[in-house]
């Protein structure tokens, strides 16, 4: 089985109404995309996003393995402190026809050419399907607060999902946040 990774904020609803992509999430909060797209409301982001490609605001992030932070990355450990754990079993997900896409955002160290500039979106690159998905461990001693960019080290993944959500079937609950 294939299972990929996924935090939601605590007090989330994920048991009862599934995880919810950007679009799906007018709770989400939108100050990193405020910064990035250069927009200011949920409408607007979930509209630059759909400027990227077709389902971009229906993404879900998940990560191959749960996150390992060291001393060089506090946010992370506040990250994964203030988060709910969630195991989602992509198979499942794949074969009731949920997954639309998947692609893979990966290390930044691992693209060359890459931009960050106003408007620019993370590195994206689709999969042909779910089986090239790498659930390999991933360092997370290269996570380091002080160069900023807090998972653009790491390799994750963005499943794109029919109506923007992961349904709570498809999803099982790993840790809680204290």
């Amino acid at each position: 089985m294939t299972r990929l990774y996924h935090y939601a904020a605590k007090g989330n609803t994920v048991s009862t109404d599934g995880i919810l992509s950007f679009a799906r999430n007018p709770n989400a909060d939108i100050g990193y995309y405020v910064r990035r797209s250069g927009k200011t409301t949920h409408a607007e982001i979930a509209g630059w996003f759909e400027s990227k490609f077709n389902g971009r605001s229906r993404g879900i992030r998940a990560f191959p393995c749960p996150i390992q932070p060291t001393e060089k990355s506090k946010s992370l450990q506040n990250f994964i402190k203030n988060a709910d754990l969630f195991a989602i079993d992509v198979d499942a997900l794949n074969a009731a026809g949920l997954i639309d896409a998947v692609y893979v955002s990966p290390p930044v160290t691992a693209v060359p050419d890459i931009t960050d500039v106003p408007d620019a979106d993370e590195p994206l690159y689709r999969l042909p399907d779910i089986r090239a998905i790498d659930t390999s461990p991933i360092d997370w001693s290269v996570c380091d607060d002080s160069l900023g960019r807090r998972f653009a080290y790491v390799r994750y993944y963005l499943l794109v999902v029919a109506g923007g959500v992961i349904p709570p079937r498809f999803i099982e609950l790993v840790s809680a946040a204290a």
